[in-house]
């Protein structure tokens, strides 16, 4: 098995987990509040839905020759963006009230068929093909699905930490999204006037620092690279999974330094600083 044949498994089995979780669940249970901001557990699902029809849709057409944005559109300020797209899941939801399971069925069943259709590599098209994504414009149907592990993953844990305080994220998704740890954090950077000296990161992650990015802020733009960061402002240590929550912002400085999740030294007030930073989507 190749290296996007074991994603492709990934994302089909987080689908299908997540399925078998909410056909559990009461009618009560839909409305309680999930771990992501103002979203209830439906409204994810909702956002799950909705995602997996426009990736769907998109790849559909990278497939036909078309990786440019629709007509008439505008790029958006990434936080108007992140505003509307929660609303429109809200909005969704009410619409798709009573028939929520259906909906997820029928949107993943679209997506994997299309996920098949690029795997059978037919009339030229491959995981290279490009498809459109609002936020990353043009990007492979492999980077597409890492998107689609991410948002599973991270919204599996989302709903389920409504009902587990122990719960954690899939083990199998967690290489993915390290892999994917500086497209994310550039997807979600907000950038502030630019510093008159750049701030340093050494983020260290997973047992015995298996994993080592270096990062560099200048407030407008930030860099990041693997390799330990030889002088840096402030370092944190995590294990894959708590660094993880850190970054999507599930756990915050405050909460991972005083449990011991995180673990700090240097000037911890650029904790905070990463948090406004990086402040997700």
């Amino acid at each position: 098995m190749t290296e996007i044949e074991r994603r492709v498994a990934v994302a089909k089995q987080l689908a299908a987990n997540i399925r078998e979780y909410l056909g559990k669940l009461t009618p009560e249970q839909w409305e309680l509040d999930s771990a992501c901001a103002e979203w209830q557990v439906r409204d994810v699902v909702s956002h799950l839905i909705g995602g997996a029809e426009r990736q769907a849709d998109s790849m559909e057409r990278g497939r036909g020759g078309e990786s440019g944005p629709p007509a008439g559109f505008v790029p958006p300020e990434a936080a108007a963006l992140s505003a509307s797209n929660a609303q429109r899941d809200i909005d969704r939801r009410n619409q798709l009230a009573g028939n929520m399971l259906e909906a997820f069925d029928a949107s993943y069943t679209k997506l994997h068929q299309e996920f098949d259709s690029f795997g059978e590599g037919k009339d030229g098209v491959s995981w290279d093909t490009l498809a459109w994504h609002v936020r990353r414009g043009a990007m492979t149907a492999a980077s597409y699905v890492e998107l689609r592990i991410q948002e599973l993953a991270i919204h599996d844990w989302d709903i389920r930490s409504a009902f587990q305080p122990d719960a954690g994220l899939d083990p199998a998704s967690v290489p993915v999204l390290l892999d994917m740890s500086p497209a994310w954090l550039g997807m979600c950077f907000r950038p502030s006037a630019k510093l008159p000296n750049p701030v340093e990161y050494s983020l260290n992650v997973g047992p015995d620092e298996s994993r080592q990015y270096r990062m560099s802020v200048t407030g407008d733009a930030f860099e990041m690279a693997p390799g330990a960061a030889t002088q840096a402002d402030l370092s944190l240590s995590a294990t894959a999974e708590q660094y993880l929550l850190f970054s999507y912002g599930r756990l915050t400085a405050v909460e991972g330094i005083s449990s011991g999740k995180l673990t700090v030294t240097g000037d911890v007030a650029k904790i905070d600083q990463f948090e406004v930073w990086f402040k997700g989507l």
